[in-house]
Formats: structure tokens, sequence, C-alpha cells
């Protein structure tokens, strides 16, 4: 195994455990918000964006492992797994997008207001996460979406198969995540569980 194959593995581990845990936080902030009985829309607005952003990245991930599997093993040709690639960026990039400016404005007003060492460093990654996740979608746009129009309705319709397999198990595995942290926000102390997010 090459050394460019084994940092790939890392940073798709690394993804789906920073997916996983955004739900975790997003949950947890819930319910401390219904705890407290804090009403605010920007907080409510954030810790939705968190368990999205956790569920949409662990799509992308799970798809593109699925994707990278079934081609290794034969299952669908190399046209589907850039098909499946493509959508990955181009459909669920712009989510993760989406949902990292909210989470990254709310980290920033956070690290603004506590000024600790970690909240500063959440603030500081979840800037750049956001910056590189930009960059990446708008340099690749192109070239994925011209994948997607011009890929056979045959790869369109294996590729979307294995991106439905990969949004119920990442719902299934999110949903678990999600319910865990709220039932911590509900009954633990008075904090807040950091988000932070993912690369697309």
């Amino acid at each position: 195994m090459s050394f460019a194959e084994i940092f790939t593995i890392i940073i798709i581990a690394v993804d789906f455990v920073i997916s996983i845990w955004d739900a975790y936080a997003g949950g947890f902030s819930l319910g401390m918000l219904k705890k407290t009985n804090d009403k605010s829309k920007f907080k409510k607005a954030s810790a939705i964006s968190a368990v999205g952003l956790g569920f949409v990245g662990s799509v992308y991930v799970i798809a593109t492992v699925l994707g990278l599997a079934a081609a290794w093993l034969g299952y669908i040709s190399f046209a589907t797994l850039e098909f499946i690639l493509s959508f990955n960026l181009v459909f669920l990039g712009i989510l993760i997008i989406g949902f990292g400016l909210i989470i990254t404005i709310q980290s920033i007003i956070i690290a603004a207001q506590k000024r600790n060492v970690w909240s500063i460093l959440i603030a500081i990654y979840n800037s750049f996460a956001l910056g590189f996740d930009i960059w990446m979608y708008v340099s690749a746009f192109k070239e994925s979406a011209s994948i997607i129009t011009r890929s056979t309705r045959r790869s369109q319709g294996s590729g979307l198969v294995v991106i439905i397999i990969a949004v119920l198990i990442a719902f299934i595995i999110v949903h678990a995540a999600y319910k865990h942290g709220y039932k911590k926000g509900l009954a633990g102390p008075m904090g807040k569980a950091g988000s932070m997010r993912p690369k697309a």
C-alpha cells in the first residue's frame, strides 16, 4: 500500500469521525437548549446545522468508501465510480459549505466570548476547513458537473443505488449519535460540545 493510499484512508477515517462528532455535538446543543429553555434561533439553527453537517459528511464518506470498494471488487464500472465522486462534490459539497458557514460563524462568536484555547482552536479549524471546502468546490465543480452530465443512464442508476445505500447507513449512524448527544444535553452539566467540520 502506497503512502498516498494510506494518507487517503486516514483522511477518510478522520472525516467520518468528525462527522459523527458533529451529529453528537448538534444533538447535545439541542438538548441543552431544551433544558435551559433557550429560545435563541441562531443557536438552534447552528445546532441543527451541526447535525445536518454530520449527516451530509457521513453520506459523503460512506458513499466514497462503498464506491471505491464496489469498483475494486468489480461490481461497478470506473465510470460509475466517477459519477459517485462527482455527485458527492457537486451536491453534497454545497450542503457541507452551507452548513459549515453557519457553524463557522457560531464558533467564531463562541471563541470571542469564551476566549479559551479550545474554542479558539475550533474557530480556527472551522475557518480553514470552510476556506478549503470552498476552494475544492470551485476548483472541481466544472469537471465534476461535466462528468455527471455525460454519464450514461446505467452509470447514473448504479451510482445512485450506492448513494442511496450510503444515505440509509449514514442516517442510522448519525441518528444514534444525535440521540446520544441530545440525551446527554438534557441530563448533563451546563456546557456545550463544540462542533468541528469535515472537509469536503
